[in-house]
């Protein structure tokens, strides 16, 4: 079993500190923010290559393949997450008076925390998968007992395969190493 160390003390207390603004927001508003980021994370992995190309068929020509992801990748999650918080706004205003206020201040509370978790999975697997940051953070992540946790949730919603996303690209088009 892991040790407790002071990333696993900072990172729930970031959650529980973050997750108070569910109380603010209500379960809606963060049910919508919620789907919003897990969503646009998803379809973003998967359509980033499709954006980028209409990116640069109709906006701007970029040289760069990686570039052309990496704008496709941010533009799908930018539009999802969007739509997902004003469609949540939408609601959230319809249903004010339900006289649920409670209630929906409480699961807010809940799924706010479970927004701030996922977050920090994404961002973790992020950072895990960048061989330099990798080996920087290790010191401070090494006896974790919620950076794995971190790591398996942040895979499960990335499923971020490098080796793919560098065949996918031309080989004249590649990087160098």
């Amino acid at each position: 079993m892991s040790q407790i160390v002071l990333f696993d003390i900072i990172s729930l207390a970031l959650v529980l500190i973050l997750g108070i603004k569910g109380i603010i927001n209500g379960f809606i508003k963060e049910f919508f923010g919620l789907l919003g980021i897990i969503g646009g994370v998803y379809f973003a992995s998967r359509y980033a290559q499709e954006a980028g190309a209409a990116i640069n068929t109709h906006i701007y020509t970029f040289g760069n393949q990686a570039s052309l992801y990496l704008f496709g990748f941010i533009t799908v999650l930018i539009v999802f997450w969007t739509a997902c918080i004003f469609l949540g706004y939408l609601i959230a205003h319809a249903l004010s008076l339900s006289g649920l206020g409670m209630l929906d201040r409480l699961a807010g509370f809940a799924i706010g925390c479970a927004k701030i978790f996922l977050v920090f999975s994404v961002l973790a697997i992020t950072l895990n998968s960048i061989e330099f940051i990798k080996t920087k953070i290790e010191p401070y992540v090494g006896n974790s007992t919620m950076f794995p946790l971190f790591l398996e949730t942040g895979r499960a919603i990335v499923k971020l395969d490098t080796k793919e996303m560098l065949n996918s690209i031309p080989l004249d088009k590649q990087p160098n190493p």
